[in-house]
């Protein structure tokens, strides 16, 4: 059963990873992912964090460098001189953290499932990783946390297109009783139903698949899956065969992700952080923890059952589901 350790005070962060192999990264180039936030969003991890986790890694003799990928969408991480000056303004500069950014928009092609995602190049071309996720809400999966840090965060622009593409709705007229629940659930105001007519506006659509999932006559399918089984995948991609050690920070937990400049309200009050080396145990950990607090907070308030990423994950091998959790 794999092992989090759960701990509320910063001050715990080293007896929280030394309880992991971390004299293994010692002498390695490692990268440290994270998400250096959207313009506007105030929930990002904050750079003093970071500061700590780079202070840990150089104790144990590793060279970190905070590490990200550009976004598909137009914006201030569109480019990576977008996204370097961006992390700046956020407080990640050397002074503040202590090591270099580096940012990719350039991958390596990964086979999963039958499936081919473009691993960042820095992702693919390390042993060791260090992921550090703030775990939040999310409009199209529910929540964001370890899978979702790498499987949309450490893949090229083609493949996050690709992963929304995948799982947007195909119609099948045949089936359908224009009940208009799928109109209900879309977040994104993509479906129209009328009389005897569905229409669908695919410009508008994130692919989130929530259409699909409410749909009783099964009058919706995926292009080609579910977005959080390809996020699973993807992640799969960016760690299988890599020894990778996991932060996940339970603060500021809001409804929306890190890359809405409107990321909506506070939906859970602060829990703490968890270390793991299981992407799966860590998630279903945090999950649990805040269910604890605000039972199924995040789909009341975003529609869509976070728990389908960590038993897809399990599924196809990310990880395991089952976790030991140490309370410090």
């Amino acid at each position: 059963m794999n092992k989090v350790v759960f701990f509320t005070d910063l001050k715990d962060l080293h007896n929280a990873v030394v309880q992991f192999p971390l004299q293994s990264f010692a002498g390695k180039k490692v990268p440290l992912k994270l998400h250096m936030g959207e313009k506007k969003n105030p929930y990002f991890v904050k750079p003093e964090l970071v500061k700590l986790v780079v202070d840990e890694l150089k104790k144990a003799h590793a060279d970190p460098f905070l590490f990200d990928t550009t976004v598909a969408y137009h914006g201030a991480r569109h480019t990576k001189t977008e996204y370097l000056k961006l992390a700046n303004l956020h407080g990640f500069t050397m002074k503040n953290v202590g090591c270099d950014v580096v940012i990719d928009d350039t991958g390596v092609p990964t086979v999963v499932e039958g499936r081919t995602f473009e691993v960042a190049e820095h992702l693919k071309n390390s042993t060791h990783i260090f992921a550090l996720s703030h775990v939040k809400g999310h409009i199209q999966s529910g929540m964001g946390g370890a899978i979702k840090n790498f499987g949309m965060g450490g893949v090229t622009k083609e493949t996050k297109i690709k992963i929304h593409k995948g799982s947007q709705p195909v119609y099948r007229k045949d089936a359908c009783t224009y009940c208009g629940v799928c109109v209900e659930v879309c977040p994104f105001e993509a479906i129209d139903v009328q009389k005897n007519t569905w229409t669908y506006n695919k410009g508008e659509c994130f692919g989130c698949g929530v259409c699909v999932d409410n749909c009783k006559t099964n009058a919706l399918r995926h292009r080609d899956a579910d977005m959080q089984f390809l996020l699973a995948c993807s992640a799969k991609a960016c760690v299988q065969d890599k020894n990778v050690l996991y932060l996940n920070e339970l603060k500021r937990i809001a409804k929306g992700c890190d890359c809405d400049p409107n990321a909506g309200p506070i939906i859970c009050p602060d829990i703490g952080y968890l270390v793991g080396d299981d992407p799966v145990a860590i998630d279903k950990a945090s999950l649990d923890l805040i269910n604890n607090v605000k039972e199924n907070v995040f789909e009341k308030v975003n529609k869509v059952n976070p728990l389908k990423q960590i038993k897809y994950g399990e599924e196809i091998g990310l990880g395991s589901s089952s976790y030991q959790l140490i309370r410090l």
